[in-house]
């Protein structure tokens, strides 16, 4: 499912699962509510955040792994 979110707001949902999942670690919450979670986290899917880097020649972040920027269209090597 995370495909259908942009770069912004799968990083957004990555920062309010952490912490979320601290406050739940905290609490001992009731069975339900964990099992709820982690179903929801699971249908989630984010993964972890990707590798990034700035592209040598406009400063834009993008993947790591990118052969192109996707700002400028610089040529990049991917690292």
């Amino acid at each position: 499912m995370s495909s259908s979110y942009g770069d912004k707001s799968q990083a957004a949902l990555r920062s309010l699962v952490a912490v979320v999942e601290r406050e739940l670690t905290s609490l001992a919450p009731p069975e339900a509510l964990r099992g709820a979670w982690d179903g929801l986290v699971k249908v989630l899917a984010l993964g972890p955040a990707p590798d990034l880097r700035p592209c040598p020649s406009c400063n834009e972040l993008g993947m790591r792994a990118a052969t192109r920027c996707s700002r400028c269209w610089s040529s990049l090597t991917p690292t």
